[in-house]
């Protein structure tokens, strides 16, 4: 939703070969969001989201926020993001969070995770 590939830091090879890439994205209410993390899968535990993580952090005013699937909060806690409730969450994530209750709801899958990484 949204996507503005100016926004995007994208990780390759030596060779150019793409291998992954991830965003600032920026939300009308102000919140920015750490967004469209993907490594491709012949890349992955080789420190690649690390590195487009540290990139991205190093660009970023804190609060920043993220969105997780709930098996990836442990990943996201070592570059210091923690699990925010919905009072502490800024408009863009309780609406998000209203419209995924809906889908959790009707597949049974979790909810994800809402974190915040303050300065």
């Amino acid at each position: 939703m949204d996507l503005n590939w100016r926004h995007f830091i994208i990780a390759e090879t030596s060779d150019g070969i793409f291998i992954g890439c991830a965003q600032l994205k920026h939300h009308k209410d102000g919140s920015i969001e750490l967004a469209s993390l993907a490594v491709e899968d012949a890349f992955r535990s080789q420190g690649v989201a690390r590195a487009l993580i540290e990139q991205l952090l190093s660009q970023s005013p804190h609060p920043l926020y993220l969105m997780c699937r709930q098996e990836l909060g442990i990943f996201y806690e070592r570059f210091g993001f923690k699990v925010i409730g919905a009072e502490s969450m800024p408009p863009y994530f309780r609406r998000m969070l209203k419209v995924l209750k809906i889908f959790v709801f009707l597949t049974r899958h979790e909810g994800p995770l809402i974190m915040r990484l303050d300065g």
